[in-house]
């Protein structure tokens, strides 16, 4: 658990928000054609999940998407498309726990 700010929090969630409408901001086209045909849900624990989704609370303490994006850039190919792949189970579980809201 990391522990983030308020704004922070928004960022994240306007991002998640953006990505389930289709806007990535993240990621580029090439990324989503690799990992979207290949997601595997995130209860699938193995090491490469979680140091993915270590990677992906590095990312998200980074002040703005800028710095998220220049985060992920920095990352080994493996890696990035590793925690893309995390992001993306993220964004489809949220946004079907917020259509089962509605």
């Amino acid at each position: 658990m990391i522990y983030v700010s308020q704004e922070q929090l928004d960022q994240v969630n306007y991002l998640l928000a953006q990505s389930a409408l289709g806007n990535h901001l993240l990621f580029d086209h090439h990324t989503l054609r690799r990992v979207l045909p290949d997601l595997i849900p995130v209860e699938t624990r193995t090491p490469a999940v979680e140091k993915a989704e270590k990677l992906l609370e590095q990312m998200i303490l980074r002040p703005s998407i800028g710095a998220k994006k220049a985060f992920l850039e920095s990352l080994s190919p493996e890696l990035h498309d590793d925690v893309a792949r995390v992001y993306f189970n993220i964004v489809q579980k949220t946004a079907s726990e917020t259509q089962v809201r509605h």
